[in-house]
């Protein structure tokens, strides 16, 4: 938005308008007025638009199209694709772990585990993941708090590409309920289907990067 707000023609407050409207008459009624995850990445010709509305309609409008080409379903079950898909997008930075997290994030849906992951939590106070505080994972109040509150997030907290996406709509086939980033520097991700592993795990990441100091 900021790079289509270069053009002259159309300014910044334009745009921040629009993305606060709550997306009457652009956004589908499944991402309940939250344009998070709705953006299609993508050339735009903001010039030949008219106003914001128009340009940021062409963007939800193409990701929808994607959706569609995706085979992505229809409705409430769209909205929990992108949720999921904006959650392994944020946790991981490796396309090999897309499918891997998107199965550990079913697995603890299907078992009523709560999700208890800090990018959420991030998102939801307007920070970082590496910047958590401890009265942050105990903000009840914060709606994204996964550590807290069951079920997925009320919306994406990313915009996920289309691996990301994919991986969410054919997740990997595991028994998967843990993972830890255990390499910093190469963001090698382990998974884990038991408590007693997922632990061993933080053990091998607090190691890792201790001896990386």
């Amino acid at each position: 938005l900021a790079r289509a707000a270069a053009v002259p023609k159309i300014g910044a407050d334009d745009f921040q308008q629009v993305m606060g409207s709550g997306g009457t008459g652009i956004l589908p009624a499944e991402a309940n007025g939250s344009f998070e995850g709705w953006l299609e990445p993508g050339t735009y010709d903001v010039a030949s638009k008219n106003s914001a509305a128009d340009v940021i309609k062409a963007m939800v409008d193409k990701r929808i199209a994607k959706l569609d080409s995706m085979g992505a379903p229809s409705g409430a079950e769209r909205e929990r694709i992108l949720i999921i898909a904006s959650i392994a997008e944020a946790e991981v930075n490796s396309q090999e772990y897309y499918g891997k997290v998107a199965r550990v994030i079913y697995n603890r849906l299907d078992r009523n585990m709560n999700l208890g992951m800090d990018t959420t939590v991030a998102y939801g106070a307007n920070v970082k993941a590496s910047q958590l505080t401890d009265a942050m994972l105990a903000d009840a109040s914060n709606p994204y708090n996964t550590r807290l509150h069951s079920g997925l997030p009320p919306g994406a907290i990313s915009n996920p590409g289309d691996n990301a996406i994919n991986a969410a709509l054919n997740p990997e086939a595991g028994d998967w309920l843990y993972f830890v980033t255990t390499n910093l520097k190469t963001g090698e991700t382990k998974f884990a289907s038991t408590e007693d592993e997922f632990w061993k795990l933080r053990d091998e990441y607090k190691n890792s990067n201790e001896n990386a100091n």
